[in-house]
Formats: C-alpha cells, sequence, structure tokens
C-alpha cells in the first residue's frame, strides 16, 4: 500500500557518517574507497551540481541492510530508499503525476531498470540533501514529502 509522508521539521544534521558503500552507479566496480565526512560532502555537491547522475550508498558493502540510490537525466530525478529490514521502499514523487503509469526517460546505470515517471522530481538541491541526510542518519530526509510503500 502506498502511503504520503509529508516533510516536517528537519532537525540539526547528526554528525558522523553511517554508510559503507558508495557507488556511482547501480553496478559494481565503481565504489567510492574514502566515506569521510569530506568525501560524503564531494558527492552531495556533486549530486547538487547534476555531474553524478547515478549513485548508490548503503550502510553496508553488499546493500544488504538496504539503500538509497538516485538515477537521473538532465531534467528528472528517480531518488528512492530501501529498508530491508522493514521491507519498506521511500521514494520522491510529482504529486501531479501520482496517478502517472508511464515511464520516466531517464537511462538506467544498469541498462535495464525502469523508473515510473510519478516517482521523479527536478530538485537537485533537494536530492542532495536527501543523499546527505540518508548518509548521516540511513533515513528519509524530513524536509521533503515521500511516496512510502511497505511489503510484509
Amino acid at each position: 500500500m502506498e502511503e504520503i509522508i509529508r516533510k516536517r521539521e528537519v532537525p540539526a544534521m547528526p554528525e558522523g557518517i553511517k554508510i559503507q558503500m558508495a557507488s556511482r552507479s547501480a553496478l559494481p566496480g565503481e565504489e567510492s574507497g574514502d566515506l569521510s565526512e569530506e568525501s560524503v560532502r564531494d558527492i552531495v555537491e556533486k549530486v547538487r551540481t547534476g555531474e553524478y547522475l547515478s549513485l548508490m550508498i548503503a550502510p553496508d558493502e553488499e546493500n544488504e541492510e538496504g539503500y538509497l540510490t538516485l538515477e537521473s537525466s538532465e531534467e528528472l530525478i528517480f531518488l528512492q530508499i530501501w529498508d530491508e529490514e522493514t521491507g519498506t521502499a521511500w521514494a520522491c514523487f510529482d504529486p501531479e503525476l501520482l496517478d502517472s503509469n508511464e515511464e520516466a526517460p531517464i537511462e538506467p546505470s544498469d541498462g535495464q531498470s525502469v523508473f515510473p515517471l510519478k516517482c521523479t522530481m527536478k530538485d537537485r538541491e533537494l536530492a542532495a540533501k536527501c543523499v546527505e541526510w540518508y548518509a548521516h542518519t540511513l533515513e528519509p530526509y524530513p524536509g521533503m514529502d515521500w511516496l512510502k510503500e511497505t511489503w510484509s
């Protein structure tokens, strides 16, 4: 079942990095070795400027606990968080497209994924905040509305 989770007040950014893996695509072999505060700031800036069109970050190197994935084109951004423990997916969404069944015109880094147009956004600044928040908390950014779906 899909549920809209509305944005709420954003607390101060916690210190420390909780991710152990960052990759510039959904494919293996593009992992970043250094995951310091500085390298996360660099990743966030490259998401903000559109230099990174694809990104996956995770709390463990095998993505077994979950992950944040971002795939984008010049105009659209698909951003999703998967939490393995709860079986929950959190996705960005466009309220005007919630009834759409169309595919987003985004070239996937894995060459095969398909992204729902309704689960896209255009705000790179907000996408960068979501990436930074997840890297520090492993949680969805509270300053954005999310489309939440849970599988039991």
